[in-house]
Parts: structure tokens; C-alpha cells; sequence
């Protein structure tokens, strides 16, 4: 049978209820018992108080204990003057004048130590003058308290009590019983007070965990929109909020994939649109074919295969499996030749092509072709959306332990709005994707894959010169000389 966490909960409150109660009602019956005990052999002192006081004019009076080891009637007769007017006082009065002793008087019966003395005068002994007990039986090694027996300042005997070990009275069973039953009650109804309270806690406490579980249902469904109300900010508020974080990441992840097909799509229908298109017209014999044919049916197949390569790069790098040959790099000579071998692009699209570095040599450890990929992705996004008659600069410098290169180009500008997405797969400020504007916008997302890779970073903000300003952070290797 399936528990839920309602119940778990309950039942984990109320065993601890339980647990308490059953604990406290021990300890107070134990604490009362023993207080009321000490009550009771304080009373019971007080009340020998007054035996010794008669015996002490007892013996002022024969000037000896003989008489009184004699005939215990008159010790009894002792006992039962001081007592208060009562049942018990006329009960003793009356055993007294029927010459009936109980049983634990009586010689002939031995003491028996296993046997919890119920009357006081059971727990007492007295000692004569030469500390002879002629009263009472000792019980074990030990003597009670004794108060000590005085006449004309000398000491004459003693008298002493062994406190009570448990209830013996009529009206002290009866009050205990009543203590008792009160503690019982009292717990039973703070086991009642605890179901009640328990039970709905429980539930209030794990109603957000309900709701969790039926947003996740939804989730699990496919509606990302899904949301739980926060009503707390305890640790299942934080986990609501977590929730609605996930739910608002799943539903953008799965707008990005479905994006992401759509994209993929359209970037491979136009040129497989186009190859069509050509071949087609061979076909029907509208377009011969002759070089110019084979060229434009070449240049579509080129993008084709671009794209693929990009698609597959990117999704290595995401994938975390992306190839890296790491070794010692100057990373200036590598720029210096990638800018040199780029020169004739950029006087095609009639752009300057600025260069400015250290005469220094800037080391750091990296992939030579995923870095030559890097600044070529760069330089092309540059060279193909900067306006004729504009200028690219490029400088590349020591930054402490890091070095940066800055491609700033001129116009056009990119939008502000558009800023935060120029990494993203597939996104380009060209909506329209004519195919004249450049590639599928994989560029920089690759770019920013080869970039984390190197343990740097890659940003872009608006130009100085009215473009683009595109700035890579990579670490270098060592001080070079």
C-alpha cells in the first residue's frame, strides 16, 4: 500500500506527539511520586516530633525505658496520644483498651525485611540510653535519621523514621489514583489535540507538493506554460520558483528547437531550391550547359556543404566532443597571416583592411585550424555586411595575463534589440536571408563555441566607427621575450 507524504508526515507528528507525552507523563509520575513520598515522610516527621517529646517526659517521669520495654500497651498508648482527634487516633485508643497489638508488634513474629512496612510505627525504632534498639526492626545496615532523647542535657536515647517506599494510606491510594487519572486524561487529550491539529497541518503542508506534482503533469504533457502559484518562502517556495524557472526554460528550449528545425529547413531549401531550379532549366533545355551553369551549380553545392559543416561543427561543440589540438600558438603571426590572406576579399567589397598589433609575439595554447576558423568567421561577417567605401580595424593587444582582439567595422550598425542574439544559432540581422547578405548565421555561434573552448570570451556591442565591435578575451601561455 502506497503512503503518501500527507500521511507520512502525520504520522511522523504524531509519533513524536506520542513519544513527548508518553515521556512527560513518566517523568511527572515519577517526580510526583517521589515529591508526594517526601511530603509525606515530612508529615510523618513532625508527627514523631511529638512522640519523641512524650518520650522524653515519659522517661523524666520513671527515670528508666524498663517499664515501657515491658509492656509495648503503654508504648502503643504513646503513639496513639499523639495523635490528632480522628479515625485513626480512636481506632489505636480502641486496640489499646481490647489489649490487641498487630501483628508486626507481636515478638513471636521474626522481621521480615522483604516486606514494605505500611504504618509509621512499622518504620520506627528507638534506642535506649546505651544505643540498644528495644523498638521497631532494623532494616538493612543503615539507620534513619535519629533524633536524639534528652534529659537534664544528657542524651537518653534515640528515636528514628525510615521514610516511606510507596503509598500505604487509604486517602493517599485514592489521591494518587486521582493524580494519575488526571495525567491521563491530560495526555489523551493532548493526543487528541495533537491528531487534531496534525491532520490539516499535514495537509496545508504539503499542498504545495500536490500542486508541484500535477504542474509536473502538465509539463511531462507538453504545456510549457504551465506555473505554480509561490506561497511561501520557504525551502517549497524556493522549489515552486525552481519550477517555474524550469517550466519558462523547457518552453524556450522547445520554441528554440522547433525554431531551430524551421530554420535548418528554410537555410537548406533555398539552396537546394535554387540547384533544382538550375538543373531543371538544363533539363528543358532553356539553359545550356556550359560554365557559368556548372559554376552557379557548384557555388550552390559549396553552400550546401558550408552549411552542413557548420551544422556538424556546432553541434560537436555543444555536444562537448569537438575536436581541439592543443599547442603552442603565436596568436599575432596568426592574425597577421589571416588578415594578409583576407586582403584581396576586402578590396573586392572595396574595404580597408586595418591592422594593428605588438612587434611582440602573444603565445597562447590553442587549435591553429579552429583559431584560423575563428578569424575567418570574423573577418567574412565584417568584410560581407560592412557597406562599400567602409574599413575594418583590427588591433590585437596585451591585457595583463589575457590578450584581446577588437574587430571594429562601419556601417551599417547593428540593432540594439538584435545585440543579445548575434551568438545565437541561425539568427541573422537580415531577416529577408537573401542569400546575397551572407550565410546562415552559424558563424558567430560557432565563433563563440571556439572562443569557451580556449577558456575565453566573446562580445559584441556597437562600433566607435558606426558597426559592429566584435571583442575576443583569450589567456595567454607565458611571458615571451
Amino acid at each position: 500500500m502506497k503512503i503518501t507524504i500527507q500521511y507520512k508526515l502525520f504520522m511522523s507528528m504524531l509519533a513524536a506527539t506520542v513519544l513527548v507525552i508518553g515521556y512527560m507523563g513518566v517523568v511527572t509520575q515519577w517526580s510526583f511520586d517521589k515529591g508526594f513520598l517526601e511530603y509525606i515522610d515530612t508529615q510523618e516527621q513532625v508527627e514523631l516530633e511529638l512522640v519523641a517529646t512524650e518520650l522524653e517526659a515519659y522517661y523524666a517521669k520513671h527515670q528508666s525505658w524498663e517499664s515501657l520495654k515491658q509492656d509495648k500497651y503503654e508504648l502503643f498508648s504513646i503513639f496513639a496520644k499523639t495523635l490528632p482527634e480522628g479515625r485513626k487516633k480512636r481506632y489505636l485508643q480502641k486496640k489499646i483498651r481490647n489489649k490487641e497489638l498487630p501483628a508486626w508488634m507481636n515478638d513471636k513474629e521474626p522481621p521480615n525485611d522483604k516486606k514494605h512496612p505500611t504504618h509509621p510505627l512499622e518504620r520506627t525504632i528507638i534506642l535506649d540510653e546505651f544505643g540498644l534498639l528495644f523498638f521497631g526492626s532494623q532494616r538493612g545496615d543503615a539507620l534513619p535519621n535519629l533524633r536524639m532523647l534528652t534529659f537534664e542535657k544528657q542524651e537518653i536515647g534515640a528515636i528514628g523514621l525510615y521514610p516511606p517506599e510507596f503509598f500505604q494510606d487509604s486517602h493517599q491510594l485514592l489521591f494518587v489514583k486521582k493524580q494519575k487519572l488526571i495525567i491521563v486524561l491530560v495526555a489523551l487529550a493532548a493526543i487528541l489535540i495533537s491528531i487534531g491539529l496534525s491532520l490539516p497541518l499535514a495537509f496545508q503542508l504539503t499542498k504545495p507538493v500536490r500542486r508541484l506534482s500535477a504542474a509536473a503533469r502538465r509539463l511531462i504533457g507538453g504545456d510549457y506554460s504551465t506555473r505554480v502559484q509561490v506561497t511561501s518562502n520557504d525551502e517549497l517556495g524556493a522549489l515552486s520558483r525552481d519550477f517555474n524557472t524550469l517550466a519558462e526554460t523547457l518552453g524556450k528550449t522547445e520554441t528554440q528547437r522547433k525554431q531551430w528545425i524551421s530554420d535548418i529547413a528554410h537555410e537548406l531549401r533555398t539552396p537546394l531550391t535554387s540547384l533544382q531550379g538550375e538543373i531543371e532549366a538544363v533539363q528543358d533545355g532553356i539553359r545550356q550547359p556550359d560554365q557559368q551553369t556548372f559554376s552557379n551549380l557548384h557555388q550552390g553545392v559549396s553552400r550546401l556543404n558550408r552549411l552542413v559543416e557548420d551544422l556538424y561543427d556546432l553541434s560537436l561543440s555543444e555536444l562537448g566532443v569537438l575536436s581541439f589540438y592543443q599547442e603552442q600558438i603565436d596568436f599575432r603571426a596568426l592574425l597577421a597571416d589571416e588578415v594578409t590572406a583576407r586582403q584581396n576579399d576586402a578590396e573586392k567589397a572595396k574595404l580597408r583592411l586595418l591592422l594593428d598589433t605588438e612587434q611582440k609575439p602573444l603565445i597562447i595554447s590553442g587549435d591553429k585550424q579552429r583559431l584560423q576558423q575563428l578569424f575567418n568567421n570574423l573577418l567574412s561577417n565584417s568584410i560581407t555586411y560592412t557597406e562599400q567605401g567602409g574599413a575594418i580595424e583590427i588591433s590585437l593587444h596585451r591585457d595583463n595575463s589575457n590578450m584581446k582582439l577588437d574587430i571594429m567595422d562601419t556601417a551599417p550598425g547593428v540593432p540594439d534589440e538584435a545585440l543579445p542574439q548575434l551568438f545565437n544559432r541561425l539568427f541573422r540581422v537580415e531577416q529577408s536571408r537573401n542569400r546575397s547578405l551572407g550565410g546562415a548565421g552559424l558563424g558567430l555561434a560557432i565563433c563563440q563555441q571556439i572562443v569557451t573552448a580556449h577558456n575565453g570570451t566573446i562580445t559584441a556591442t556597437h562600433s566607435p566607427t558606426g558597426g559592429l565591435w566584435v571583442q575576443v578575451t583569450l589567456p595567454l601561455l607565458g611571458e615571451s621575450s
